[in-house]
């Protein structure tokens, strides 16, 4: 139950992030904002699925091999509260940016080609953030010279559920790239 409101912290530190990144795009005038909302607008039918899944696998994959690292540091479970509001603000900026460039098509199309792996992304994100705290507290409690019979096993278990998630993600990302191709080759 401790990994499910670990989780639930985490959640809310995404979101607590993710209201003052739209708060920063909304004006669109950023050059970065501008970059942004062309790259997640431009059309993706002439991508092919391996670019396509590449994208969406490379992105994940980067932020669980973030979220498993987390586990193995001792400060561990703030630096995950930083990474999910970093990741917050980072997507509410995006979605600000595409909305304040394109309106209301733009926001469409960029939800379309990104909700699957943005929310797959997050929840698995999440649940390893769950195991990756636990590990986080045993290492923190053995440096403060708590005995720790638990932490091999937690390590084992971290190690498992990043190997989990990854496979995971490479389904989703593998089916969101062809949702998407498939989705612009009806398109045109």
């Amino acid at each position: 139950m401790a990994g499910a409101n670990t989780a639930l912290w985490f959640g809310a530190a995404f979101l607590a992030g993710y209201l003052p990144g739209i708060l920063l795009g909304r004006g669109g005038t950023s050059a970065l904002g501008r970059e942004l909302a062309v790259y997640y607008t431009k059309s993706p039918e002439t991508a092919t699925f391996a670019a396509a899944f590449g994208a969406r696998f490379s992105v994940s994959f980067l932020q669980l091999c973030a979220v498993f690292l987390c586990g193995l540091c001792v400060c561990g479970v703030g630096l995950l509260a930083v990474l999910f509001a970093a990741r917050g603000v980072f997507l509410g900026y995006c979605a600000a940016s595409v909305a304040a460039i394109n309106g209301a098509a733009g926001i469409l199309q960029y939800r379309l080609n990104t909700a699957l792996s943005d929310m797959t992304t997050l929840f698995l994100c999440l649940w390893l953030a769950g195991h990756a705290a636990r590990l986080a507290a045993e290492l923190f409690g053995a440096m403060r010279g708590r005995p720790t019979r638990e932490t091999p096993t937690a390590a084992r278990r971290l190690a498992v559920r990043f190997a989990a998630a990854v496979a995971l993600s490479a389904v989703f990302g593998a089916v969101g790239a062809f949702l998407v191709l498939a989705a612009a080759k009806v398109g045109h």
